[in-house]
C-alpha cells in the first residue's frame, strides 16, 4: 500500500469554504456595526468555530496533501480573515 495521496483524496479549496464562510460574514458585520456584549460573545464563539474547521482542513492537508494553488490561496485568505478577526476582537 503506498503512502501517496490520489487526487481525489488531496485537500481542495472546499476544504477551507466552511471557515470562510463563518469567518468573512464575522468581518463584514463587524465593519458595519458597534461591538456590544453580545456581539463580541457571539463573535468569539464564531472565531472559535471557524478556527477549529481550520485545524480540521489542516489535518486534511497533513494526511492527504494539497491539491492545487487555488487551494493555498483559499487557506491564506482564510488565515488572513481570523487574523484581522481575532486583533480587531482583542482591541
Amino acid at each position: 500500500m503506498s503512502d501517496q495521496a490520489t487526487g481525489d483524496e488531496r485537500v481542495t479549496e472546499g476544504t477551507w469554504a466552511l471557515p470562510l464562510l463563518i469567518i468573512i460574514p464575522l468581518v463584514a458585520i463587524r465593519y458595519f456595526s458597534s461591538m456590544s456584549t453580545p456581539w463580541l460573545v457571539i463573535a468569539w464563539a464564531l472565531w472559535g468555530l471557524a478556527a477549529l474547521l481550520a485545524v480540521v482542513g489542516w489535518v486534511s492537508v497533513v494526511r492527504h496533501g494539497v491539491g492545487d494553488t487555488k487551494s493555498w490561496f483559499t487557506c491564506a485568505l482564510l488565515h488572513v480573515a481570523l487574523a484581522s478577526q481575532v486583533v480587531a476582537l482583542l482591541r
